[in-house]
């Protein structure tokens, strides 16, 4: 009996000649790719004793290491596996059961990186009768006329299971304990196999970015896949989608047939839009496959359902505000949805004096803002000179707050008429002195330096530099043989803190009626200097003649941070429906930190149409990615960066 087994298992081997096909063996060991699985591989068992698992227990796959390069499946796929019908035989059971029936099935898995399996093909349930006390038995799977192509990257796996079990019903059930459904191999006498038509391609390879992306419900993503031809011809490629579009989800690509050149590259954008009832943890896996003369190729690409987030910001347009007695205020909120879900919020205040509040819920889309306005009645009798007006925005998912402060203005009591007229004259007669003053010194003294400077302000982090340029300027009128030339000095004076250094480019001057000239001020601040110092410049022009000028500049210190600026660029420049659209998009990072998982999202008339995530930026450099999306009739674009 043994021998006409090896018999059977043999044949498969001396029939094929077949120089495609490949004998993958069913192995004990687990499969390091994915821990949840067995391996199976080319290489013949050795073992003299087999190894074996129950059905019963569950489903077993088996898949091969991840292919290295795009592979097809093209033919008949053959699975071999031993079944052996064990039996523990209690006291009350005679020695010898009449029959036993195993029924079993096999199902061809490919199995994404991530872990996900997608069914190529079912070979349906196999009864299997065991007579009496035989006990071991071969199955023969027949998956026909597979036409598949496994992306790089993806292994294959088959998956073997027991579909009908009457040992689970009653009155059976007290009997399963005693029955096992055993695979048994990974030995010389039991090498379970499955053969395999492969065909690897080579002539073309497709490339994508991110091929793993999420996707709101009703919303669509975008892909942008490379093609290149690596023969030395050129090649009209046509590109179709495999595997099921599930009810609901849609894909378009754009275009699905195009040339390219030898030893260069094409672009073809897929478009996945999600139904709009989809739900958290729905996906679409589908492989996009290329088709040329040169060869084939193909890429995964999966479609997630957004998990949901929710979040509330409310803002309040200013934070202090002003009123008199008796008098109605109104106090402005921005309430926003941080969310990817529509959300509703109800609308709380809290204020000790009378308010009127114009909405008391709202429902906002997804990054929609909108203002609600607190009008506030101010007692005539108020028993201070300020109250709190506080806004919560609060659904069941997420909750904001934020406050103002609401002054009262009190208008003086009325007094006596000879008061007012009093007043009256000492403020023209103060007006009056004031003038003869000015009029005084504009007679005896004439100014000859003006200093001014755009930009007096700067915040920098510690060991960074920061200029400044002020602008000295001789406000004589221009005298000939040079009477109104004025030599002017610059000085540093103020509050400079320990180890920060201050330098100017230039010492002196000599300038001319009306001119002027511009001088650079450096301030280099220490590396070790903490957040709370700052620096308080004087820069002082002293001329040779007249009194001198001082502004005055000041230098805070922030917190190492990354400071991202964008360059946006469209191709091409003039858009028509319908047709592609490339954004690019060069991101500089000016700051002194890295920029982490940075988002660009590009959005059309207000929908994100495309976007890329987990972008890094080093500091003191730039990023460019390019974002493919379809123009519209209307297009009003937008390019987010979070």
């Amino acid at each position: 009996m043994k021998k006409l087994l090896v018999l059977l298992l043999l044949l498969p081997f001396i029939l094929s000649a077949n120089a495609q096909e490949s004998y993958y063996y069913l192995h004990d060991d687990v499969n390091p790719e994915f821990p949840g699985t067995k391996l199976m591989d080319t290489f013949k068992p050795s073992a003299s004793t087999a190894s074996y698992v129950d059905l019963d227990e569950g489903a077993v796959v088996w898949a091969t290491l991840p292919f290295e390069r795009e592979t097809k499946l093209s033919g008949n796929i053959y699975a071999t596996v031993f079944v052996e019908a064990s039996f523990i035989k209690p006291d009350f059971v005679p020695d010898i059961l009449p029959f036993q029936i195993r029924v079993i099935k096999a199902t061809l898995v490919d199995i994404a990186p991530s872990g996900n399996m997608d069914t190529i093909a079912s070979s349906g349930p196999a009864t299997l009768l065991f007579l009496k006390n035989e006990t071991l038995k071969t199955q023969r799977f027949r998956f026909e006329n597979i036409e598949y192509v496994l992306s790089e990257g993806h292994s294959l796996g088959i998956k073997i299971e027991k579909v009908l079990d009457l040992l689970s019903y009653f009155p059976f059930s007290f009997l399963s304990p005693f029955f096992a459904t055993n695979i048994l191999y990974d030995s010389t006498y039991t090498k379970s196999y499955v053969s395999i038509p492969l065909n690897i391609s080579g002539g073309l390879k497709l490339q994508c970015y991110i091929n793993e992306k999420y996707v709101d419900p009703g919303e669509n993503q975008t892909y942008d896949i490379t093609i290149y031809n690596n023969a030395p011809e050129d090649d009209t490629v046509s590109i179709s989608i495999i595997g099921d579009v599930k009810e609901g989800w849609n894909v378009t690509v754009v275009p699905e047939e195009l040339t390219v050149e030898a030893n260069s590259y094409g672009k073809v954008m897929v478009i996945v839009t999600a139904p709009e009832d989809a739900q958290e943890g729905d996906y679409l896996n589908i492989t996009i496959f290329a088709q040329g003369k040169t060869g084939t190729g193909s890429i995964w690409l999966n479609t997630s359902i957004t998990p949901p987030s929710y979040g509330v910001e409310v803002v309040v347009k200013t934070e202090e505000v002003e009123g008199e007695l008796g008098e109605n205020v109104t106090v402005s909120f921005i309430v926003k949805n941080l969310g990817n879900r529509n959300d509703t919020y109800n609308l709380l205040v809290e204020c000790e004096w009378d308010y009127y509040l114009e909405e008391k819920n709202i429902t906002l889309q997804p990054g929609e803002s909108k203002q609600i306005n607190v009008t506030v009645k101010i007692p005539l009798n108020a028993a201070k000179n300020y109250t709190a007006v506080g806004l919560t925005a609060r659904s069941s998912h997420a909750e904001d707050s934020n406050w103002a402060t609401l002054h009262v203005i009190f208008t003086p009591a009325e007094k006596k008429e000879y008061g007012k007229i009093i007043g009256l004259v000492l403020f023209i007669v103060g007006v009056a002195v004031l003038f003869l003053i000015a009029y005084y010194l504009g007679r005896t003294v004439q100014k000859t330096v003006e200093l001014s400077c755009e930009e007096r302000m700067a915040e920098v982090a510690p060991g960074k530099s920061v200029e400044f340029y002020v602008d000295v300027i001789n406000p004589l009128e221009k005298e000939g043989a040079g009477k109104s030339k004025i030599r002017y000095r610059f000085g540093i004076e103020g509050k400079l803190p320990e180890n920060w250094r201050v330098d100017i480019d230039k010492e002196e001057v000599v300038l001319d009626g009306g001119e002027e000239e511009r001088v650079k001020v450096t301030v280099h601040t220490p590396p070790a200097a903490p957040p709370e110092e700052w620096a308080s410049i004087d820069f002082i022009a002293t001329p040779d003649k007249g009194k001198s000028e001082k502004i005055t500049l000041l230098v805070t210190l922030r917190e190492p941070m990354p400071i991202l600026k964008t360059e946006i660029t469209h191709e091409p420049e003039e858009f028509e429906e319908g047709k592609k659209v490339i954004t690019r998009v060069k991101i500089h990072n000016e700051g002194e930190k890295e920029a982490e998982n940075k988002k660009v999202a590009l959005l059309v008339n207000g929908k994100e149409k495309n976007s890329i995530e987990g972008i890094t930026i080093p500091p003191n450099a730039y990023v460019e990615v390019e974002i493919p999306w379809i123009a519209e009739k209307e297009n009003e674009i937008e390019v987010k960066l979070e």
